[in-house]
């Protein structure tokens, strides 16, 4: 009798043990310990090796915005040369690129071709050495003056004549202009280069500009 009541409590203890273990909660983890400011928790090598790096986030579009995208040229004048300081702080704040052209009035007396105005010496100098490597020698850099550091790529009798030299400059990669050359007092246009949003009958209001033309763009690089 003894016997048996010893062999039921164990069978009893042993099925309170084993339900203990199968149905008890874990203690919850002990907290890390706070880092002093600017101390960065030490990381395992597996660790490390599974965070997400930069290179998960997918490509980066780094195609140019509409902001910086050039969609129409316009040349905005005629201007007595007194007037362009304060047109010119006008139109450039609201412009991708912006250079002077000095133009006769009155009856076309001839043409000529050009590259506009660049940025520095330094540039129409480059501009000056890849005009010579393509094989044309007829030019002069403009120092002085309402189109300093612009490139003269000749003058010609007639339209056709200016249109064929700037089709010729064009092959090389250069883009040319022709312009008429009047028999008259020269005024200046301003010519720029903007994006999509510019609003080009505005831009004349408030520039107080007689006049605006649209440009064919340089074609883009």
């Amino acid at each position: 009798m003894l016997i048996r009541s010893l062999i039921v409590f164990l069978v009893v203890l042993n099925l309170g043990v084993s339900a203990w273990w199968i149905f008890h909660a874990p203690p919850p983890a002990a907290p890390e310990p706070a880092l002093p400011l600017g101390v960065a928790r030490l990381q395992l090598a597996t660790e490390a090796a599974a965070a997400p790096t930069d290179a998960d986030a997918g490509p980066v579009d780094a195609s140019p915005s509409d902001d910086t995208r050039v969609a129409q040229c316009a040349g905005f004048g005629p201007f007595a040369e007194d007037e362009v300081v304060a047109a010119r702080n006008v139109l450039e704040p609201r412009v991708l690129r912006l250079v002077p052209r000095r133009q006769e009035e009155g009856p076309t007396r001839g043409w000529r071709v050009y590259l506009p105005p660049f940025d520095s010496v330094e540039a129409v100098e480059a501009a000056a050495g890849r005009v010579s490597e393509a094989g044309f020698s007829d030019y002069f850099i403009v120092r002085d003056g309402i189109e300093a550091n612009s490139l003269a790529l000749g003058r010609y009798g007639s339209e056709t004549a200016a249109q064929r030299r700037v089709a010729e400059l064009a092959e090389k990669g250069i883009a040319a202009r022709a312009m008429p050359i009047g028999s008259g007092a020269a005024r200046v246009w301003l010519d720029v280069e903007a994006n999509a949003a510019f609003d080009v009958e505005l831009a004349q209001a408030d520039a107080g500009a007689p006049g605006h033309v649209m440009l064919d763009c340089a074609p883009a690089p």
